[in-house]
């Protein structure tokens, strides 16, 4: 809500970084003058409320703003596929939209928390985290992407446990004592997923089955690393797996799969707590009506559209977490 001009600050959420109200009077000495202040407050709280609530829909005092995404490849690679999305919020909203370089998904979870970042797209899981620490947080919406080798057409994807095409293992359990690669620690398929559900399948918690885990630091990396020898088999997205099948860095057999999660929500997009409601529906007309910059943005993730989501949708991957 905007406050009246002359006022000291609203109270804003702590977890926000803003100043509130008792910041402001705690910085002018004497308890006479407090009262003094309480009181200009009362006279004027009520015409000063009443004309911010009937601007607040369609009114907010917006100079620019920041959007980032978890580092899920190459993060200059993301960056430049990003840019007709974000080219389309800026001339939609008129206002110059920066993008974040983000080095980790603990990163971009911080930032959204603390609020120094005002659109953002997460992890399922990292969305989960970052909603515990501020349930301001707002998933608002998801790719809905075309069908591949490894993943169906639509808003789901899968977690999946892959060796090389020549390994001899034929079934998970045979890899007890393997070394395994897992993505980011906060990544949802490449990790928490894994760690969560995958112990179900072979009888055994997750640090006792494997015989060395390693971080990779990401999707691809953990590809990488299997392709290389490095590791004896992976945990990853089944969309990056059809990302590089599509890139023809892999062909169908080059892999095998040996697990698969059930299905996971696609990363949602979401809003810091408090990004005014005008703000919010303007990003997501602009993301859910067609045109020819979405439709770029959309090419560079093989995606049929953008689908509307709720925190809903992924109230039922906490209970995996």
């Amino acid at each position: 809500m905007r406050h009246c001009p002359g006022l000291p600050p609203e109270p804003s959420d702590t977890t926000s970084g803003g100043t509130g109200l008792s910041q402001g009077v705690r910085g002018v000495g004497g308890g006479g003058l407090m009262v003094r202040v309480m009181v200009f407050l009362v006279g004027v709280s009520v015409s000063c409320f009443l004309t911010a609530g009937e601007k607040q829909a369609g009114e907010c005092e917006l100079s620019g703003l920041t959007f980032t995404v978890i580092p899920k490849k190459d993060i200059d690679e993301q960056l430049k596929e990003y840019q007709p999305l974000m080219t389309l919020i800026s001339e939609g909203l008129g206002v110059p939209v920066e993008m974040v370089r983000a080095s980790s998904y603990e990163s971009v979870i911080d930032s959204m928390v603390s609020g120094a970042v005002d659109v953002a797209v997460l992890g399922p899981a990292a969305y989960m985290i970052a909603h515990r620490r501020n349930a301001g947080i707002e998933a608002f919406a998801s790719l809905a992407v075309d069908g591949g080798h490894f993943t169906p057409a639509g808003s789901f994807y899968y977690s999946i446990l892959i060796v090389r095409g020549d390994s001899d293992a034929t079934a998970a359990r045979e890899l007890r004592g393997a070394r395994v690669a897992l993505g980011d620690p906060s990544s949802t398929s490449g990790a928490l997923i894994p760690k969560a559900v995958f112990p179900d399948a072979v009888g055994l918690p997750f640090g006792q089955f494997f015989g060395a885990r390693v971080f990779a630091g990401g999707h691809d990396k953990s590809m990488d690393a299997l392709l290389a020898g490095t590791v004896d088999a992976a945990f990853v997205s089944s969309a990056r797996a059809d990302e590089y099948l599509k890139r023809g860095m892999i062909s169908r057999d080059t892999f095998r799969v040996l697990w698969r999660s059930p299905p996971l929500h696609y990363d949602p997009f979401v809003f810091r707590g408090d990004l005014c409601h005008s703000v919010r529906q303007g990003i997501i007309d602009l993301m859910t009506t067609p045109s020819e910059r979405l439709q770029v943005f959309l090419a560079s993730q093989h995606a049929s559209g953008i689908t509307r989501m709720t925190h809903g949708d992924y109230e039922a991957l906490d209970r995996l977490m």
